[in-house]
């Protein structure tokens, strides 16, 4: 067990010990639902699947969880898996990193790194789907160069750069596909949502970072990956399962990084 003399000793929930966290695992693996669901294995989301291992009353605010880490959670929960078995596979490790975040982690300054992930992970990614597809070498080449620059400096101004670099892709795509007769129809389409998947990314990515430093919000994060997600979702569910679980897995880093203290469970998630 690791020692955590800064938590607080008032709890309103039990104390995190393996058996919670083994049942915890147990319950995530029968499934997880869009929407708090009901106290059933398999029916419940990520949180009332932590309520339920706690014996606390069914809903999606188990106490043990820091409030913003609980609202990225619910959000990352809520996107577009392809399935309640992939929604519960990338979220498996972070429902465990999560326990006991409470009595821990600096909501601000977890926000704040959240929303650079999704400024140095889901924008580039995003970015350069719509780069690899699109016709005009001078958008190409712009969104590739937004891309390495929010990979370089995930800062809330570079995501506004590749925001507008996603937009301007996005008008000129989207005049193309007005323009375009049936036989190209299709493709410029295809241009059209790559580039507006990437706008929406980079603006969410831009929200997040700016939300971080007044709210300590770090749902609007998980907006840039769900953003990527749906885009790759019209064409390629693994795809979309994919990026959500790599962002999922960046939070889990994250919370590694910050010492929280569920991060001593997640061997568990090892174990056959």
């Amino acid at each position: 067990m690791i020692n955590h003399p800064n938590r607080s000793s008032a709890k309103t929930y039990p104390e995190i010990t393996e058996e919670i966290a083994r049942k915890v695992l147990t319950v995530v693996d029968a499934g997880l639902v869009n929407g708090v669901g009901n106290p059933i294995p398999g029916q419940m989301c990520v949180e009332a699947a932590v309520c339920y291992a706690l014996g606390l009353p069914h809903g999606d605010d188990p106490k043990c969880v820091a409030p913003s880490l609980r609202s990225l959670k619910i959000r990352l929960n809520d996107s577009r898996w392809s399935s309640n078995e992939a929604r519960a596979k990338g979220l498996r490790r972070l429902a465990l990193a999560q326990l006991g975040s409470r009595d821990h982690l600096d909501d601000k300054e977890f926000a704040r790194r959240v929303a650079e992930l999704a400024i140095r992970k889901s924008v580039p990614e995003a970015l350069r789907a719509a780069a690899s597809i699109h016709k005009d070498p001078k958008h190409v080449a712009a969104l590739r160069a937004a891309a390495a620059e929010c990979e370089r400096e995930p800062t809330r101004a570079n995501a506004l750069a590749a925001r507008k670099a996603a937009d301007a892709a996005y008008a000129d795509a989207d005049a193309a596909y007005a323009d375009a007769d049936a036989a190209d129809a299709d493709a410029a389409y295809a241009y059209a949502a790559a580039a507006y998947a990437a706008y929406a990314a980079a603006a969410a990515a831009a929200a997040a970072y700016a939300d971080a430093a007044a709210a300590a919000d770090a749902a609007a994060a998980a907006d840039a990956a769900y953003a990527y997600a749906a885009y790759a979702a019209a064409a390629d569910a693994y795809a979309r399962d994919k990026s959500l679980a790599a962002f999922a897995e960046g939070v889990v880093q994250i919370l590694i990084e910050m010492n929280a203290p569920g991060v001593e469970w997640l061997p568990l998630t090892e174990m056959v």
